[in-house]
């Protein structure tokens, strides 16, 4: 399946121009450990973003050099998915995050460790897209357009398709998709129009958002 974006939520590494004791400039300036110390903390006293985050770090520990502190990594070069997935899971399950819920379907989508599981792929998106996760709108709109997961449906298509066009991640407007509303009856494009969420509160899943969400 064409996907949005695989599950990897590498850092750029840009030094902080001044020192601060939070887990973002922290772990930007090269203190990982000490800045993981600081998220641990936060995660024990009930932070639920920083338990997201936590989760970020797990899967992408390999990429970040996290393999030698704690149980990061399950072998030199290999993150420690099934924490990672436990953790996303508890944030599903007990604080309906929509976050955790579109790391899960990625998943289940398309991810080397975990077998491909569509049906259950759409399951997850569809619940981060009705939540305003951008990405999750358009892998749920990727997904009726070619039914993969869930019958075809062009009209659920091109309305997620549109819903994440409000989003700054989209933005394409309805020009990126005139091929698949020129299938649609005027009633059926106006039906999908009816669908769209104008203020839905956009959603976001990068671990650089930890930057505001995380002190």
């Amino acid at each position: 399946m064409k996907n949005f974006i695989i599950l990897s939520f590498l850092l750029i590494l840009i030094q902080p121009l001044q020192a601060s004791n939070n887990f973002y400039d922290l772990f930007m300036s090269g203190q990982k450990k000490e800045a993981i110390d600081k998220l641990n903390m936060l995660v024990t006293n009930g932070n639920q973003d920083a338990k997201y985050i936590m989760g970020l770090l797990y899967n992408d520990a390999s990429s970040l050099n996290l393999c030698d502190i704690n149980d990061f990594c399950v072998s030199e070069n290999t993150s420690n998915y099934d924490k990672a997935y436990e953790i996303f899971s508890d944030l599903y399950e007990n604080e309906n995050d929509p976050r955790a819920a579109y790391a899960i379907g990625e998943y289940y989508d398309n991810h080397w460790v975990f077998w491909p599981n569509y049906k259950k792929a759409f399951k997850y998106y569809l619940f981060a897209a009705e939540r305003g996760v951008p990405e999750a709108q358009y892998n749920v709109a990727n997904m009726y357009e070619f039914g993969d997961g869930v019958k075809r449906d062009l009209i659920q298509s091109v309305r997620w398709y549109l819903q994440c066009n409000i989003a700054s991640l989209c933005g394409a407007g309805v020009e990126g998709i005139d091929d698949l509303i020129a299938q649609l009856s005027k009633d059926d494009f106006e039906y999908a129009k009816s669908l769209i969420i104008n203020d839905m509160d956009e959603v976001d899943i990068r671990i650089t958002a930890s930057r505001v969400i995380v002190e």
